[in-house]
């Protein structure tokens, strides 16, 4: 696999946004704008090829394991989005885990929202960012691909999970390891590209519907038109075989549980 070069920009809560060189935006994305600014807390990922899927997994749909080529570099969120951050934007807060209850709630993943109500986010981050000339032409704020998200996951690895054969509660909040509750995004070491809770925490959702696998080598793929969603990575209350890195599941596009969030990419434009 190729190592995509990546860098975590400080996190900041809310619509916070740190400025790039117009020479650095350009050389990581390509294009750039007369004031490019990207919100903080992304971290960079160069195009490059892995291995997509797991043949050990009882889950068929995991199978077979095939070459994905993502060509093009992006930007991925280091954290899942916060409850803070949701609710900067879109003026709710639909989480459970929430108040005085749960300590620094606003810093712990946005929960209980859809894949109509994550794309709405991504919808209202793009209209924000691109006002301030933030968006590089072709690029916008959206939910990641499925391969997207195994690669940015993976960081290089093709063990179950991207620390090794093995997870455990010092690595991740899985299993109930802190009780029937979420974690504040980034409280366990980031994976090797800079990007937190990728397994654990919460689900995330994927732009994708759910599809079989090719048996041969894509590049770039996507796949839309079904019924359901996508949605990687485990939860908290899930066994550490759910949060393995190749590990898929999916949804109707309007479930939205204590246990399913999302993080965000700025990324080719995708029509789902």
């Amino acid at each position: 696999m190729n190592s995509p070069l990546h860098g975590s920009l400080p996190r900041a809560i809310g619509s916070t946004v740190v400025a790039l060189s117009c020479a650095a935006f350009s050389l990581t994305l390509g294009a750039c704008s007369s004031n490019s600014e990207i919100p903080s807390g992304f971290a960079q990922i160069q195009a490059g090829t892995f291995q997509m899927g797991d043949d050990a997994l009882l889950d068929e749909s995991a199978k077979p394991v095939h070459t994905v080529t993502i060509s093009y570099p992006f930007w991925m969120g280091a954290t899942e989005v916060t409850q803070a951050e949701y609710a900067a934007l879109m003026g709710s807060n639909p989480s459970q885990f929430q108040g005085s209850e749960y300590p620094d709630s606003a810093n712990r993943p946005v929960e209980q929202v859809s894949w109509h109500d994550a794309r709405s986010y991504c919808k209202a981050l793009t209209a924000q960012q691109s006002a301030r000339g933030a968006v590089p032409s072709g690029y916008e704020f959206r939910l990641p691909t499925e391969a997207e998200w195994e690669y940015a996951c993976r960081t290089g690895t093709t063990t179950s999970w991207n620390v090794g054969n093995s997870l455990s509660c010092s690595q991740a909040n899985h299993n109930f390891c802190i009780g029937k509750q979420t974690s504040v995004v980034g409280s366990y070491a980031p994976n090797a590209w800079g990007l937190y809770d990728m397994h654990g925490n919460v689900w995330e959702w994927c732009l994708d519907s759910h599809g079989g696998y090719p048996s041969g080598a894509v590049t770039d793929p996507f796949v839309t038109g079904g019924p359901y969603r996508v949605i990687r990575g485990g939860g908290w209350l899930n066994s550490s075989y759910y949060c393995r890195s190749a590990i898929r599941y999916y949804n109707d596009p309007g479930f939205a549980v204590n246990n399913v969030g999302f993080r965000v990419v700025l990324a080719p434009v995708l029509v789902p």
